[in-house]
Parts: C-alpha cells; sequence; structure tokens
C-alpha cells in the first residue's frame, strides 16, 4: 500500500470514529436524566442538628443556633449565607441577595390578640389583597410550641415561599417569617420549615 493510501486509510478511520464518538455523545446527552433526589425534612433536620449539610449536587449548607430575647429562645438560622442584617430592640432581620433568602424575627412588646388557626390564616389572606398580592396557602400546622403557615405569594417575576410562624404556650411573644424563591423550595424552604420544627423541639425538650 503506497503512502498517500495509507494516510487516506487512517483519514477516512479517523472521521469514522469521530463520527462514531459525536452519536455516542449525543445518545448520551439526549437520554433522560435521573430526577434528582428531593431533601426530606427529616434529613434537613439531621443536618440542622449536625450543623451543616450537603446536597448530592455538592452543595453545602452551614447552621447555628442564636438565642434572642431575655428568654433566651434559640432559633436556627443560616451560617455564612446572609450578606445583610439588621438589629432592632424588638426584632431582627437577616437577608441574603445572592440567593434572595431571608429570616425575620419578631418580638414585640406590645401583646398581640390570640386567634385561632384559621382566622390568622384569613387575617393574613385578607392582608395580603389589601395590598394587591394574592397569597396562596400551601400548608398550616399546629405544634405543641408552635403554629405556623406556608404560603405563596407572587413578586415580580419571581413568586416567593414564604413560612409564617407563631412561639406559643409561653409568656414571651415571637413569631417569624422566612421566605425563599419557589423555584428554591425543594432546598432553601425544606430547611427554613425545618428551622421552624426545630423551634419546636427544642421547647418540647425543656
Amino acid at each position: 500500500m503506497r503512502l498517500d493510501e495509507k494516510i487516506a486509510l487512517l483519514e477516512r478511520e479517523r472521521r469514522q470514529q469521530e463520527k462514531e464518538e459525536k452519536l455516542q455523545t449525543e445518545q448520551k446527552g439526549s437520554a433522560p436524566k435521573e430526577p434528582a433526589k428531593k431533601l426530606t425534612l427529616e434529613e434537613a433536620m439531621e443536618g440542622i442538628r449536625a450543623g451543616e449539610f450537603r446536597l448530592e449536587s455538592g452543595e453545602l449548607f452551614e447552621f447555628e443556633t442564636r438565642t434572642f430575647t431575655d428568654s433566651q429562645i434559640p432559633v436556627v438560622t443560616f451560617r455564612n449565607l446572609f450578606e445583610a442584617s439588621q438589629e432592632e430592640p424588638e426584632g431582627v432581620i437577616y437577608v441574603s441577595h445572592t440567593h434572595e433568602v431571608s429570616q425575620i424575627l419578631s418580638w414585640p412588646k406590645e401583646p398581640i390578640k390570640q386567634v385561632t388557626m384559621k382566622q390568622w390564616t384569613n387575617l393574613l389572606v385578607n392582608g395580603m389583597a389589601a395590598n394587591r398580592l394574592h397569597a396562596k396557602i400551601v400548608k398550616t400546622e399546629e405544634l405543641d410550641f408552635v403554629d405556623y403557615i406556608c404560603f405563596d405569594v407572587p413578586s415580580g417575576k419571581d413568586t416567593l415561599f414564604n413560612i409564617v410562624f407563631r412561639l406559643k404556650g409561653t409568656e414571651q411573644q415571637f413569631t417569624g417569617n422566612y421566605n425563599c424563591r419557589k423555584q428554591d423550595e425543594d432546598t432553601y424552604g425544606v430547611f427554613l420549615e425545618a428551622m421552624v420544627i426545630t423551634l419546636n423541639n427544642l421547647f418540647s425538650a425543656k
């Protein structure tokens, strides 16, 4: 076989190999991806107890417990997440503009009229409607020491997933409002709800 024939043969083999590799790549790309495993509340609470949790994607979430008011109420917050915070005599705000996550806590001195869960939910929906916002209730829970409501609210181009909670069974009035983007409900939203449940469990353990 002449040199030019060998070169031509090698070129044909190279092109055939490239064609096969391209086909394999396309087939891999079109193959259905396995759905990512959803984070559960139990896993999130285990991560909170451990102080951190790493998702299958490799993303790391870290937590810490801070105490608030003279009653030393223990509340779990994200660690190394918030870029801004504001502390007031009757509350605190933590905000991450990067991840669009916030944790707002309030302990007003003025007494708040106690209402049932149904009344509280109606007040929330009607209050939002008065501001031309439609609150869609996702979930309500009444635990031993904490009541909470999960709801969605359209906000600009996104929808926000919100959790409002109230501490009960204590002299200290204490409420919270956590939120994240609806698209992050399966991660940040689960962790935020787990934090609320953890608050209840910490009081149950006392």
